[in-house]
């Protein structure tokens, strides 16, 4: 370890654009998309200012459980739908995954569509479950 921290001094003109990289990279992947929320602030965007949820698992998936009042436009289907959510432009859209990444992307391309308030739910469907929130069968 002291050597990596003596490499770290001697060649800081290595490291410190090195760093500056990490961070930056990793500030815009946390951004990509719309904003985090959390599951409480998921139910919140819901109940105080009706946004509308997008699962956007397969539809495989979003048959065994899905969030109370979702719609499943599944990832792959989304460029081609993106019109169902037309009535929805001017509330928040909350994005929804399995653990979070493929809903940052359903933001970017949703916002290259006009929908300025996107939102995607952090950890996805995941983390609503770990919290021991209630999940819907669709039939």
């Amino acid at each position: 370890m002291l050597e990596f921290n003596l490499f770290l001094i001697d060649y800081w003109y290595f490291s410190v654009p090195l760093f500056l990289s990490i961070i930056l990279w990793f500030r815009s992947e946390t951004r990509r998309g719309g904003n985090r929320v959390d599951c409480n602030q998921l139910t919140n965007l819901v109940n105080k200012e009706s946004a509308c949820l997008v699962d956007v698992r397969p539809k495989s998936e979003f048959d065994l459980g899905a969030i109370a009042g979702s719609v499943n436009i599944p990832f792959e289907e989304l460029d081609n739908r993106n019109d169902e959510l037309l009535k929805q432009q001017e509330n928040p859209l909350v994005l929804i995954c399995k653990m979070g990444r493929n809903a940052a992307l359903a933001g970017e391309k949703l916002q290259k569509h006009g929908y300025k308030k996107t939102h995607v739910l952090q950890g996805g469907i995941s983390t609503w479950q770990q919290e021991g929130l209630p999940l819907v069968k669709v039939k």
